[in-house]
Formats: structure tokens, sequence, C-alpha cells
């Protein structure tokens, strides 16, 4: 038995035991990648703070997300992985294909691709976003539908990522800032 799989049963066999807490954690689970776009959707149209700026973050989570995303459908295409359940005796609390694959987690690759974004420039809000991102990574795991490494992969592109993008930005800032003109201008005609 691997590591892997020892951490994952660890993890695991809480679920079933508390309908608060299942319940808690299938919400999180389903709607977590809802809630994070969401809290982007507010934080550009938002007027509290520097509303260039806070659209700039959300321009920069948007790309981290895409290529992140994009580089975990590559391996998934790459390198199949089956999930938990179909090789093991696991608890589930969420319905999945047998067709999909496990690694690397998209639903953690996306959280944290978009917290790290978030974290680069607001400290303190990024941090909570990272907190939910580790949640969700948590959640995966609990609800039996992916090993540990999934989630460690899928925060690994994300962070890789974040940190290209970032290091590079000089490359892709102009074309922000291009966009966030159109935008302004289109705003502003429109009113």
């Amino acid at each position: 038995m691997s590591v892997d799989f020892k951490v994952f049963e660890a993890i695991n066999k809480f679920a079933g035991h508390s309908a608060v807490l299942d319940q808690s954690v299938v919400f999180f689970t389903k709607f977590g990648p809802l809630l994070f776009g969401l809290f982007f959707v507010w934080l550009w149209f938002t007027s509290l703070g520097d509303r260039r700026a806070n659209r700039k973050i959300v321009l920069f989570a948007f790309t981290i997300a895409v290529i992140t995303i994009g580089i975990d459908k590559i391996i998934e295409l790459s390198f199949f992985r089956e999930r938990p359940f179909v090789n093991h005796d696991v608890t589930m609390l969420v319905d999945k294909l047998d067709t999909d694959p496990s690694f690397p987690s998209n639903h953690t690759a996306g959280s944290f691709a978009l917290a790290l974004a978030l974290f680069w420039k607001r400290r303190k809000s990024g941090a909570v976003l990272l907190v939910f991102a580790g949640l969700m990574a948590l959640s995966r795991i609990y609800t039996g539908v992916h090993y540990p490494t999934d989630v460690l992969m899928g925060a690994f592109i994300a962070t890789a990522v974040a940190f290209l993008v970032i290091w590079q930005r000089h490359l892709i800032e102009p074309l922000f800032n291009w966009i966030l003109r159109l935008f302004t201008r289109r705003s502003s005609h429109a009113l």
C-alpha cells in the first residue's frame, strides 16, 4: 500500500460520520470554484480600493488560472490515473465518473491559481483565499475523488504558473493595460 493511499485513507476515513460536516464539505467541493469566481467578479466591479488595480488582479488571476488548467488538461491527456474509488473501497460523497482522470486535481489547481494571483498584490485577502484553496484540496480527498498527490500536483502547477506569469508580467501587462483602457472607455460611453 502506497504512502499516497495511506494519507488518502487517513483523511477519507472521516467521511460519512457527520452529516453536517459531510454536507458542508460536499457543498464546498461542488460550489467552491463558483465562489472563487464570484469573488473575482466582485473584485472587477467593486468601487472599493483602486478599481484599476483590482481589475488588473482579476486579469492576472484569469491568465494564471487558464494556463494552469490548460497544463492540467495536457497532463490528463498524457497520463491517466484512475480515481481512488476505482481501485479501493472508499467513502464517496460526490458522484464522479470512473473515466474522469484523477491526476492532477483541477479544482485544487484553479483555486490555488486564483488565490496566488490575489496574494501577490493583496496579502491579507490573498492569505484568506489561500486557506480556502487548501480547504478545497482537502475536500477533494475527504469526498473520495482525489489522492493527496493529485491535489499537491494541482497546487504545484498553480504555484509554478503564478510564479512564471508574475515574473514575466512585463510581457502581458501592456495587453492588460489596453484591455482596461478599452473597458473603461466602453463603460463610460454606456453611461
